[in-house]
């Protein structure tokens, strides 16, 4: 992009600012928690010396008791850690919020935790947040997120996402009851990059998938129970041949969900998700209450939004998706998927107007985030882009989907 066409996308961002957010009204459901219609302003109350601590040691997951604060409501004596990989900041922790860490049964509107997102790795600021609800509207089980305002001990500490954590309470409202059994009662792992990791076969020892699945739920039970079934899927999706996928893999893994999932990842140009460029990251794996089917759940995607020309074409590298890619019936599926999701973001520009509301509510605050580790000058550019990559992305896709990418400048 030229630096004349980026001036004018910046100058485009600041006549769209043209409102200010207002204080939301108390909530009393997960739904108006996590409403988009206002910008939240979010208070921790702790000892001065925790919060050093917890800023000095902020690689290190150690909680520390504080009061959660929101809209006129308090959650008193929950738990609060730093958290984050790459994006673990001495200046604006990112944060997780454990409302029954101290208590326990202490929830917060039915939920045990919540995450605040620092933002650390989006000049934009939206990255994820957009995404997610793209995933929403695709059908893609993904946690709820919106945008919140943080206040430490009445200090303002920055923008920060509040995101749904995926938990039991997250797998209830996402799998539903069946015949008066909550579904989420299943085997919920959270994966934890390593290396540049394929769906490679590890064989038959359990250290390698215990290694990059991190059990959050039975996590009492034995490795053999934990790691068993994910070593037996791994091994087989390697090992099948093409012409009996349906018939054995399919049991064992939600294919068309699977699809639907990277597809979407490939049309917001992720990086760093399942079929990254640094190996599969950013997902967590859940097998469902009663069965041996495996699904993906989509989490962290800071990394979307690379550019309009990603490839509509999937990476060969990994094991799982070039076989499927190698079947007629999911190589159709998954063109298929791709089309269905640019329909989406077209339909009543949906993408484009979604990420301008995004850029609306959090403005102010972003501008006033003095802890945020990139200028204003980032964010502006960076808000420019995601508007460009709505206009260009849908464009782009129909052009790929019918003449290749090559053809069309990817």
């Amino acid at each position: 992009m030229t630096s004349s066409s980026t001036r004018a996308l910046r100058a485009g961002i600041l006549c769209l600012l043209a409102f200010a957010a207002v204080p939301a009204a108390a909530q009393t459901t997960t739904e108006e928690l996590f409403s988009k219609s206002s910008l939240q302003r979010v208070d921790l109350e702790l000892h001065s010396a925790d919060w050093a601590k917890l800023k000095e040691n902020f690689q290190t997951n150690t909680f520390y008791p504080a009061d959660f604060k929101i809209n006129g409501q308090t959650v008193y004596n929950a738990g609060i850690r730093s958290r984050g990989r790459g994006s673990r900041n001495a200046n604006k922790p990112g944060l997780k919020i454990d409302f029954d860490k101290y208590s326990s049964n202490q929830k917060f509107l039915g939920l045990k935790s919540l995450v605040l997102d620092n933002l650390a790795q989006d000049p934009s600021g939206i990255h994820e947040t957009v995404s997610m609800a793209f995933y929403e509207r695709l059908g893609i089980p993904a946690p709820r997120e919106t945008h919140v305002r943080l206040y430490v001990r009445g200090e303002y500490i920055g923008l920060y996402a509040l995101i749904e954590s995926i938990d039991k309470s997250f797998l209830a409202r996402t799998y539903g009851v069946i015949e008066n059994d909550t579904q989420n009662d299943g085997w919920l792992y959270e994966f934890v990059w390593q290396d540049h990791y394929l769906f490679t076969d590890f064989g038959t020892d359990l250290a390698e998938y215990k290694l990059r699945f991190d059990a959050t739920t039975h996590e009492s039970k034995s490795d053999e129970d934990k790691y068993r079934p994910i070593q037996e899927l791994i091994s087989l999706a390697n090992s099948t041949p093409e012409n009996r996928y349906n018939e054995v893999i399919g049991p064992r893994f939600d294919i068309p969900g699977f699809i639907r999932f990277v597809a979407a990842q490939a049309y917001l140009g992720d990086t760093d998700g399942f079929l990254g460029a640094f190996g599969m990251n950013n997902f967590y794996l859940y097998r469902l209450e009663n069965q041996i089917k495996h699904v993906l759940i989509a989490w962290d995607t800071d990394n979307t939004f690379w550019g309009s020309t990603f490839p509509v074409r999937p990476p060969t590298d990994n094991v799982l998706m070039a076989k499927l890619m190698r079947i007629p019936e999911y190589e159709a599926l998954w063109y298929a998927e791709l089309a269905r999701t640019n329909q989406i973001a077209e339909a009543d520009g949906w993408l484009d107007t979604e990420i301008i509301r995004q850029i609306q509510t959090i403005d102010g605050a972003m501008r006033e985030d003095v802890y945020k580790p990139y200028s204003t000058n980032s964010y502006e550019g960076e808000a420019g882009m995601m508007l460009s990559f709505a206009r260009e992305r849908i464009a782009y896709v129909k052009c790929a989907l019918a003449q290749g990418d090559r053809a069309c400048g990817g």
